[in-house]
């Protein structure tokens, strides 16, 4: 279901999203560094699964998450913190051998 999350550029645009955003903004964003038409497709994606809402507003799109949204986007924070946490440790274990 959501396999749009596994790249960090996919976690950026999540992260992003907690606020309300216009996709054209995002996709000049170089944390995300994705065409329009690819965020759109990926876009269209999170809305179908109930992760974001999007609303035409003039020649623009407004995007925002659901409260589902919202919880993935707590629990990808908190993994994300996890797994940065982890590496350096196996980082500084490596460097004392």
């Amino acid at each position: 279901m959501y396999r749009f999350l596994m790249s960090k550029r996919y976690m950026n645009l999540l992260f992003m999203l907690g606020n309300k955003r216009n996709i054209h903004q995002l996709s000049r964003d170089p944390k995300i560094n994705m065409t329009i038409s690819h965020l759109s497709n990926v876009t269209d994606q999170w809305k179908k699964e109930g992760l974001i809402t999007k609303t035409k507003s003039g020649r623009g799109t407004e995007i925002k998450l659901t409260d589902i949204g919202k919880q993935v986007e707590e629990i990808v924070r908190r993994y994300e913190e996890i797994a940065i946490t982890q590496v350096n440790k196996l980082k500084n274990n490596k460097k004392e051998e």
